[in-house]
């Protein structure tokens, strides 16, 4: 296995063995999973009609990068316009930011105004000029919570970090362990250059050299459009 470029660690057996990080490939959404790829058949594939399903962006996306699922079970109750929440682990202890530091900020989304700081037990670090992306599970439905999207710089600090959620309606409810909590993308950091300008001879002949791929088997053009992205998880410490 070469050389990892994030860490993830925690002296919690029970985490390490029931509750791993693993790759988002492997939290793809019942819904989205259970779609048919086709819809209707045609005399080749390229006259098939096609669900969302084969849609190379989303399929890239929901398998981007990787899950932190939830490490234990967490009930959320809700305590006049607050909440609170009781972890089944009591070394979790319960936490959350000042209603009054969001303001009005995304209060058509959200109504219960006070993020909570889950308990995360995992701690983070990278390899110099890598960092972190922290998404919601965009894709998974009726979940009464959504993570809060943000990035951090995990080679210059913050190893342990919570992981902040908004909660969208008052009611109990309960997120039961291994339920996906937040999609960690890795990114290395450097100089980005975008150009703008008028359309070159150049990006026309692009063009249509990648327009000319859709006819040249009966099969389609998907398999040239995209390329496989690979995200590994070296488990360690698992067995007692």
């Amino acid at each position: 296995m070469p050389k990892a470029q994030i860490y993830f660690e925690t002296d919690n057996y029970a985490v390490r063995k029931y509750a791993p990080i693993r790759p988002a490939s492997e939290y793809i959404p019942s819904k989205f999973k259970n779609l048919p790829t086709k819809i209707k058949d045609g005399d080749h594939r390229i006259d098939d009609i096609f669900s969302v399903k084969i849609c190379p962006g989303i399929q890239d996306y929901i398998g981007l990068g990787y899950v932190i699922p939830a490490w234990c079970d967490m009930e959320f109750i809700p305590d006049n316009d607050e909440i609170f929440v009781r972890y089944s682990d009591p070394n979790n202890n319960h936490a959350l930011h000042h209603k009054e530091q969001i303001g009005n900020f995304l209060d058509t989304k959200f109504k219960v105004r006070t993020p909570v700081k889950l308990d995360n037990p995992w701690l983070t670090y990278a390899e110099k000029n890598w960092s972190i992306l922290y998404l919601p599970m965009l894709y998974h439905e009726d979940q009464n919570f959504e993570a809060v999207p943000g990035v951090i710089d995990h080679d210059k600090g913050a190893l342990k970090s919570p992981i902040n959620i908004m909660v969208k309606e008052s009611k109990q409810f309960i997120i039961k362990q291994g339920t996906p909590l937040v999609q960690v993308i890795p990114f290395q950091r450097q100089p980005v250059i975008v150009r703008t300008g008028k359309v070159r001879s150049s990006t026309v002949e692009r063009l249509h050299a990648i327009n000319s791929l859709f006819s040249m088997t009966f099969k389609g053009w998907r398999k040239f459009m995209s390329e496989k992205k690979l995200f590994k998880v070296d488990s360690n410490d698992t067995e007692l």
